[in-house]
């Protein structure tokens, strides 16, 4: 739920007493900052966490973005834990004095914030993501613009009209943004790695479509280098946690049920393939398991899952009056295994009428619980099935093999029902 349920209409109209609120309460720390005064035109803020990266790549990209310099700066975070190794440490504090500064091809000027020896507790990509958005909102504060705290990867690039059209939606008033994404296959020479990126691809875009087919509202992707927040939502929902791992899905999910969140299909942030071990999840992960044999995302949630989900959503006077027992298989059961039953009974006793219970039901069954109820059914009643059959099954795709399928389901959400601009 959003953190200001108690402050007057007129303070909630304040977008420099919502930043100064949410700083006393949620803020990691005051001791982050940036001296140089925010631009009065600045209307985006792109924040790169960088832990052991070489992030000149992902500034050139940016830098070869035609825009109004006055409009957007990079906060880029080098952070390390205080357990990191010397030789880490070294790199940082070279390139704090390389790129703290920098000015990049389009004018666009670099700031660097030296989040040095965090503690190895909450030291990970959350916290640095964090930090370089606390200050993000404290510098649109201080200017009293509500603009878009934008997130990005230290090892992803963009298309050159990216910054260009995050200005449009930053005028369109969005609370936040999916931007598109796509791995970039075509530059991998590796035939296996190609292979291995196009099926975790198609992992994560078979989901979104499949929980597209049940008519759930909130279903978009969510990958931490092509996500947006407006600086007065980020602030409501008490701002980016700490996850060392999946802090952009949880981020995400607090922040779409706000409203006025859509996806940006008109640009495309390119994130990296390469394998990695540093997160329990994510592209890397996925990437090193399908190298060493430990998982195949060339199978996925089995059709019937989202088929019957649809059935149990289209049928909302069902849920309204919990008639748990004329509810599709799975689903009754996977209530009350969750001991969710007994929740949304006190939230229809809340509700006012059927439109409060409609809007406060889809506000509580966010993505994570979604999520659940999926693993459910896949635990306990449907197995996973091969992607291209699948996906011919509930999209009528026409792929036999991963690259194609790939192709088939860019498009799909390329011409996603959740645009706005």
């Amino acid at each position: 739920m959003a953190i200001f349920g108690k402050l007057s209409i007129s303070q909630l109209k304040t977008f420099q007493y919502i930043a100064s609120h949410y700083q006393k309460r949620f803020g990691y720390s005051t001791d982050y900052t940036i001296s140089a005064a925010p631009n009065p035109a600045l209307k985006l803020i792109v924040v790169i966490p960088s832990f052991n990266e070489a992030p000149e790549g992902t500034l050139n990209s940016l830098g070869n973005n035609p825009i109004d310099p006055n409009r957007v700066e990079v906060i880029l975070v080098l952070n390390y834990s205080e357990n990191s190794e010397e030789e880490i440490k070294d790199l940082h504090i070279e390139q704090d004095k390389k790129f703290n500064g920098l000015q990049l091809k389009n004018g666009v000027v670099v700031h660097v914030i030296k989040a040095f020896d965090l503690p190895a507790k909450q030291a990970g990509v959350g916290l640095a993501r964090k930090i370089g958005m606390d200050v993000a909102l404290q510098r649109f504060s201080y200017i009293n613009r509500d603009g878009l705290i934008v997130c990005f990867d230290a090892d992803s690039t963009v298309s050159n009209n990216y910054l260009a059209e995050l200005i449009k939606a930053e005028s369109a008033k969005a609370s936040g943004l999916s931007i598109a994404f796509e791995h970039p296959i075509e530059s991998i020479e590796n035939k296996a790695i190609k292979e291995r990126i196009c099926k975790y691809e198609n992992w994560l875009r078979y989901y979104i479509q499949a929980l597209r087919f049940t008519a759930y509202p909130h279903a978009y992707h969510t990958i931490g280098s092509s996500m947006v927040s407006r600086a007065s939502a980020y602030a409501k929902i008490g701002g980016m946690n700490r996850k060392k791992a999946g802090e952009d899905f949880y981020f995400l999910h607090k922040l779409i049920p706000q409203g006025d969140f859509y996806d940006l299909t008109t640009c495309t942030v390119f994130p990296s393939a390469r394998t990695s071990d540093r997160v329990p999840f994510g592209t890397g992960r996925a990437m090193m398991e399908m190298e060493a044999g430990e998982k195949d995302f060339s199978e996925v949630y089995n059709p019937e899952i989202f088929k019957i989900i649809k059935v149990w959503l289209a049928s909302f006077d069902q849920i309204r009056n919990m008639e748990v027992e004329l509810w599709p298989d799975f689903v009754g059961e996977a209530f009350k295994s969750f001991g969710w039953v007994n929740q949304v009974n006190q939230m229809r006793q809340r509700s006012s009428s059927d439109a409060s219970f409609h809007r406060n039901f889809y506000f509580w069954f966010d993505g994570f619980k979604m999520l659940k109820l999926v693993h459910f059914g896949r635990d306990n009643f449907f197995q996973n099935i091969k992607a291209c059959k699948a996906s011919g099954e509930l999209f009528d795709t026409k792929s036999t093999d991963a690259m194609e399928l790939l192709t088939e389901l860019r498009e799909m959400d390329r011409e996603s029902p959740f645009t706005y601009f």
